[in-house]
């Protein structure tokens, strides 16, 4: 196992790389649409929010007018899919913004 202090994460006592779902040399077939997890992790510390300078903290956090944006702009992409998660507009399906390079859900273009 594995100490809070640890850098690495390695199997605990009674493990074995073998025994992993995640392990890299498996060589029988997985399931379809199943999820693996490296059984060596680096992990890296999280500065608390005081320590970010002005600049840090408006770059990683939303201020509460973007969080309410967001919320409009995805209900309407969900609505947009029909409120099914299933059938959720992929990247290929969506046009680029020619000057940002950002993609465009189909619920937000404009006809001309």
């Amino acid at each position: 196992g594995a100490s809070l202090d640890s850098d690495e994460y390695s199997p605990s006592e009674g493990e074995s790389d073998n025994d992993s779902i995640g392990s890299a040399i498996r060589t029988e077939k997985r399931p379809r649409g199943g999820v693996s997890f490296s059984q060596t992790v680096a992990v890296q510390p999280i500065p608390h929010s005081c320590t970010l300078t002005p600049l840090q903290r408006r770059r990683m956090y939303s201020t509460s007018v973007e969080v309410r944006q967001n919320k409009t702009k995805s209900k309407k992409e969900y609505r947009y899919d029909g409120y099914d998660w299933r059938h959720a507009t992929e990247e290929w399906e969506m046009s680029v913004d020619m000057v940002t390079g950002e993609l465009i859900h189909p619920a937000h273009e404009q006809l001309v």
